[in-house]
């Protein structure tokens, strides 16, 4: 009889080779990535110097819309016409990730100007609110005395990156 642990002379020996192959063929027509797909995946992301920026494989997978912007255009580009199951290291410079730092994004404001039952100390992070559904993120650089200095580059721009991706499903609809 054929059973599913069988290895695979298991399979050609009682007469189960073609139901192996059978299953390999339809394993292999799954979904691929390509625009406005709905891809579910497990990252992680470290910069060249291996230092672990971001790990979601002790989490819930995440779940987004291709060609939306969620991440950057260099880590989407070399995730088209993957399938689920599949895995793959990305490797994405910075200009095609989330850009060189640019220095006009560097505020110095007067730590007076900032909620004062936050605690400021290097590399928090402060959300100032315009509107309710608008805001904008900062992390503080650092300060001097009464100025702090509020960084609104992206924690990632410029540096290049390195992602280990694995795509768990790919799919139509949410």
């Amino acid at each position: 009889m054929c059973s599913i642990g069988m290895d695979i002379e298991g399979f050609k020996n009682k007469g189960c080779y073609l139901l192996f192959n059978l299953n390999v063929i339809l394993y292999s027509g799954r979904m691929h990535i390509t625009e406005n797909t709905i891809v579910t995946m497990r990252y992680i992301v470290e910069d060249v110097s291996r230092n672990l920026l971001d790990d979601t494989y002790a989490n819930t997978p995440i779940k987004f819309k291709m060609g939306q912007g969620d991440f950057p255009k260099g880590l989407e580009n070399q995730m088209m016409g993957l399938k689920s199951g599949q895995s793959k290291v990305v490797h994405v410079l910075a200009e095609e990730g989330y850009g060189k730092r640019k220095k006009e994004l560097i505020l110095k404001v007067s730590r007076h100007e900032l909620p004062s039952d936050i605690e400021i100390k290097v590399g928090s992070r402060i959300r100032r609110y315009e509107t309710i559904f608008e805001s904008e993120l900062f992390t503080v650089q650092g300060y001097i005395g009464d100025w702090v200095y509020l960084d609104r580059n992206h924690p990632y721009a410029g540096l290049d990156l390195n992602y280990k991706i694995h795509i768990v499903d790919v799919d139509t609809d949410w």
